[in-house]
């Protein structure tokens, strides 16, 4: 274990108040690191997105964070003006590493900034959940190539996005699979989650969960159900592109009655309701490189169906965790089938009970320290 009185990480991204997964992770990441020893410091935004660009109703939680933790929000991501005063608060804290939070282009320019005015004691970090965009845009690889150059070694949630980055660069890279957080809300037996939830606790429910954008396939998803017209649909999660895209295709497919929208950002109490409600979540992802959906699942032990994509199939491969299935409105159909089938659902709920202690954040965070640490 290592004790310091100098910082040792300085994580900066997004944290609390900012909302969703990214930042619930920073959390996470920051207290494992703290138990293992290590002094961090976790450095946040005054603004992030300009209100003009987020598809979204608002950035910001409106839940309390459920431990003390010293977030401070310091950084303007879109303002350049207020970059080198960071570049230069963080020289006088003299970290020995500060972790540069990267899942978008959009950052690039002031994480660019801030690392090249940093004095060479201090190592720059990369901590990506995309290297490459889902939905790009013609300037992306000129910013990921600039950020790329800033950095001295990478570090990934998945082994996916580490071999994307791998094939870009020479620098020392390093990825895991995204571990799963043990102080979420307990799971609970299906029929009380689906009596919270005012479900039919005769019907089967499928679970699409998370931000809705066009990438995660769910009108694929909505193509395939027709073909099982026994089953249900939850779909919970904020809509960021135009809902009438899905609206229109429950109309002409007749699946009002058996698909329920909830197009908000849940808790996490009602994330506790939802998955332990369901048989299975589905990610029909037509692109993907990692989903903070998989750990979710894995912590609620909910069987997951998932397109061919490395960054997805990953874990199921290895732990036999559910069913991989063509990125296609027929591959998904027959995949519903094959998850929901009785003995192998429940063949699935035991390897995701016996596997999912090996994802800890105590076991990720002792191993990503040792790498950076390791890395002269």
């Amino acid at each position: 274990m290592t004790i310091n009185t100098k910082i040792d990480f300085l994580l900066i991204g997004p944290a609390h108040p900012y909302r969703g997964g990214i930042a619930n992770t920073q959390h996470s990441l920051a207290k494992a690191l703290t138990k293992e020893g290590y002094q961090v410091k976790l450095w946040t935004f005054t603004q992030l997105y300009p209100a003009l660009i987020f598809p979204g109703k608002t950035q910001f939680s409106t839940e309390a964070l459920k431990e003390k933790s010293t977030i401070e929000r310091k950084i303007h991501a879109y303002n350049p003006f207020k970059w080198k005063a960071i570049a230069e608060e963080i020289n006088r804290l003299q970290p020995k590493a500060v972790v540069y939070r990267y899942w978008t282009p959009f950052l690039s320019p002031c994480w660019t900034f801030i690392a090249k005015r940093l004095v060479p004691q201090i190592k720059k970090v990369a901590l990506v959940d995309n290297w490459q965009a889902h939905e790009p845009k013609p300037w992306d690889l000129y910013f990921t190539r600039k950020f790329k150059n800033s950095m001295d070694v990478f570090t990934s949630l998945s082994v996916h996005v580490a071999n994307q980055i791998r094939n870009e660069t020479p620098k020392a890279v390093w990825g895991e699979m995204h571990p799963i957080n043990k102080d979420l809300p307990l799971k609970l037996a299906p029929a009380v989650a689906k009596s919270k939830l005012q479900l039919n606790p005769q019907k089967n429910f499928l679970l699409f969960f998370g931000l809705i954008r066009s990438y995660k396939g769910l009108d694929l998803l909505l193509k395939a159900l027709v073909n099982h017209p026994d089953k249900s649909l939850l779909i919970v999660g904020e809509v960021y592109e135009d809902i009438k895209k899905y609206t229109t295709l429950l109309k002409a497919n007749y699946l009002q009655d058996r698909v329920k929208m909830i197009n908000r950002f849940v808790d996490e109490e009602e994330i506790a309701w939802y998955f332990s409600a369901a048989e299975a979540v589905v990610l029909p992802y037509k692109t993907a490189t990692q989903s903070g959906v998989v750990a979710l699942a894995y912590h609620y032990e909910t069987p997951l169906l998932v397109t061919d994509h490395p960054g997805l199939k990953e874990p199921l491969l290895q732990d036999h965790t559910g069913v991989i299935c063509a990125v296609s409105e027929q591959g998904i159909s027959k995949g519903i089938k094959e998850v929901l089938n009785l003995k192998n659902n429940q063949l699935f709920r035991e390897n995701l009970k016996k596997t999912k202690n090996r994802y800890s954040w105590s076991a990720y965070a002792s191993e990503w320290a040792k790498f950076i640490e390791n890395e002269s």
